[in-house]
């Protein structure tokens, strides 16, 4: 059937608005690629991207908790914090990130007129104090006298002010009191399983080496100690155990001293062990570890990993077998 001329006008109406709203979405997405491509641009010329911004409300952190100093500054390149008196140390940030997230969402308990002297709350001669930069260069300090009668908030001043004194929650200062080398990444030890290990070797007043021998395509070994089949000895299945599951519980000095080293044990070791281990990839790689004096509660185990002159320590009941082994061999 012919459209008269009133249907033909109706499609022709509905034509143009259609390619009316064609073009102005085409008009809309040229617009925001165009801002896109200015912001890209702008970033470019501002050396700043997502990598580079920083995401911490602080760039620079530095503290007193009355015994030791530490301060930490924000690597540009890697958006993560760094110990500023050796940026190469292994950092784990999460307590510099915790202390600085207090910081920024702090809010005083209580607030107060002084009544007489600074004295009165320890804030004449504070002892602990922390300072933070943001990244416009502006500083907040804080600084810490006494606990309030029940012991779990400090009176505080903020930049110095002494008109005004502030009590807060002890969190902040209770974290200010972690140690740097618990702070410490520690190194993750590779996979020494029954099923990876290749060889052991102890090097002590009786020499062991254990070998182990698979079938093609299988993963369990025989192990050989001097031709003998010694893989149901309790000493080695204990061993196999014992390093399946070694860890590393603390760092005990990063850069010891000669007078450490031998105070730790490492002049005369109680063992040293040399093992031989299979990658995923199936590349051999070789563990060194040497294993010094009982820690001063007898809990633990000072431990040094390859060269790394680092002293670590692990628990002195998950080295039994390997001690024993490298004191007396397989019957020790």
């Amino acid at each position: 059937m012919d459209m008269d001329w009133r249907q033909r006008r109706l499609i022709a109406f509905l034509s143009m608005v259609l390619g009316i709203l064609v073009v102005a979405v085409l008009l809309a997405a040229g617009f925001r690629y165009h801002q896109y491509r200015q912001t890209l641009a702008s970033a470019a010329e501002s050396g700043q991207n997502a990598i580079t911004a920083t995401q911490h409300p602080y760039t620079a952190l530095a503290y007193s908790n009355g015994d030791t100093t530490l301060s930490f500054t924000v690597d540009p390149e890697t958006d993560r914090w760094t110990w500023a008196d050796d940026p190469d140390f292994p950092l784990d940030d999460s307590t510099v990130t915790e202390i600085c997230g207090l910081v920024a969402g702090l809010k005083p308990q209580q607030t107060l007129v002084p009544e007489g002297t600074m004295e009165s709350y320890q804030l004449d001669d504070p002892q602990a104090y922390l300072t933070v930069t943001d990244a416009g260069g502006a500083t907040t300090t804080l600084t810490f006298g006494k606990t309030t009668t029940d012991g779990t908030s400090y009176y505080a001043l903020k930049n110095g002010d002494e008109s005004t004194v502030y009590i807060y929650d002890g969190a902040l200062v209770e974290k200010m009191a972690v140690p740097i080398y618990s702070m410490m990444e520690l190194p993750v030890l590779p996979a020494l399983t029954g099923k990876t290990l290749v060889s052991i070797i102890f090097d002590g007043e009786v020499p062991t080496v254990l070998t182990a021998q698979r079938a093609e395509g299988s993963d369990e070994a025989t192990w050989r100690s001097g031709g003998a089949n010694v893989t149901d000895a309790p000493a080695v299945q204990g061993l196999l155990g014992e390093l399946e599951m070694l860890t590393l519980t603390r760092c005990v000095d990063y850069q010891p001293t000669d007078e450490a080293v031998s105070l730790c044990g490492f002049d005369a070791p109680a063992a040293q062990m040399e093992a031989v281990y299979s990658t995923e990839g199936g590349a051999e790689q070789t563990f060194f570890l040497t294993v010094g004096a009982q820690s001063l509660d007898g809990s633990g185990r000072y431990i040094r990993l390859g060269g790394d002159p680092t002293i670590y320590e692990a628990t002195a009941d998950s080295l039994t077998h390997l001690l024993a082994i490298a004191a007396g061999g397989l019957e020790g």
